[in-house]
């Protein structure tokens, strides 16, 4: 199960210290057990997406993965598979598939996990950032981004954080992966609760919340009920109207957790349940991390090529 911890993204399973159990632990089975077993088979597919292709950093051949991408696309972060310290990098824009790396995000760089990026149209960045966790729940933060700076960089407020179920040494609580929308309204993110011996945030949901007063406040969780499920539903990404919502799932197949795929799923207004998710066709391998362009025609995403992550992209049809 180390693999897995890897493949999840955040780095949050090493900054707790929950890997060194990892690997076939009776913990992991009884998480394993509540999980039912992915069927493939029924997962309804999405056509309106297609040629797949790489997005190449120039001068920078570590991983790149969980990547946020300025409104007008000149601007690409991203953050490394560094173990326990995870930082956040950036890139500027030479064509729509090649950026030039500029190096480590300034104001971001702690020596624990700092990443998955979101932008909206102001220029604000929204991120994890476990620089006070656990003593302070708050995981995300905004900041906003010039030139390589992430300038005063803050928590978020509201009620978008777990202060009443983490269990130091047994369970903890964790809010992350922030999208923002192009306005600032809406703002959905993962939860997940990690614990020792396990290896994966288990459960792992994706949530929702609005803007009121200046505080993010959660939204009614029937409206993510069909994207919500008993696998794990993380890393969403919504476009600017609201209506339409891509995120990662990781399901149990032959006994182990699994990449399944990026989804996406619909709804008619913003008081409406989202629809069944469907399963992006075009989008091949292990993969997670959604993130749209500002015009919301291509979709961004890492994938595992062979032992590295690269950033790739698909484009609406």
């Amino acid at each position: 199960m180390k693999s897995l911890v890897v493949l999840i993204g955040t780095g949050i399973v090493a900054m707790i210290a929950l890997s060194s159990c990892i690997g076939g632990s009776h913990v992991q089975h009884a998480v394993l057990a509540q999980m039912p077993s992915y069927r493939l088979e029924d997962d309804i597919l999405n056509y309106a997406w297609g040629n797949e292709e790489r997005v190449t950093i120039l001068g920078y051949s570590a991983d790149a993965m969980e990547v946020g991408i300025s409104q007008d696309g000149r601007y690409l972060l991203f953050n490394d598979r560094n173990k326990p310290n995870k930082d956040m990098h950036w890139a500027e824009r030479i064509d729509d598939t090649t950026y030039q790396y500029k190096g480590k995000v300034r104001n971001t760089v702690t020596p624990t996990v700092d990443g998955t990026p979101s932008f909206d149209a102001a220029g604000n960045i929204y991120y994890t950032s476990l620089r006070s966790y656990p003593k302070d729940s708050r995981t995300i933060y905004k900041a906003i981004f010039k030139d390589g700076v992430a300038i005063s960089p803050a928590p978020v407020e509201g009620d978008i954080y777990i202060n009443d179920r983490t269990k130091h040494g047994k369970e903890l609580w964790v809010s992350l992966d922030p999208d923002i929308s192009d306005d600032g309204a809406l703002l959905f993110f993962s939860e997940g609760c990690f614990r020792p011996g396990v290896g994966f945030p288990y459960p792992f949901k994706v949530r929702g919340a609005q803007e009121v007063d200046g505080q993010y406040l959660k939204i009614d969780d029937r409206i993510l009920a069909n994207i919500n499920t008993n696998n794990m539903e993380y890393a969403p990404a919504i476009t600017s109207n609201g209506l339409e919502l891509f995120f990662s799932r990781i399901g149990k197949v032959k006994g182990r957790p699994k990449m399944i795929g990026i989804f996406v799923a619909q709804r008619k207004s913003l008081q409406e349940p989202f629809s069944r998710p469907e399963k992006i066709k075009a989008i091949t391998g292990d993969v997670e991390a959604p993130v749209l362009s500002g015009d919301e025609k291509h979709l961004y995403y890492h994938r595992m090529d062979g032992d590295r992550f690269r950033v790739y992209r698909v484009t609406r049809k």
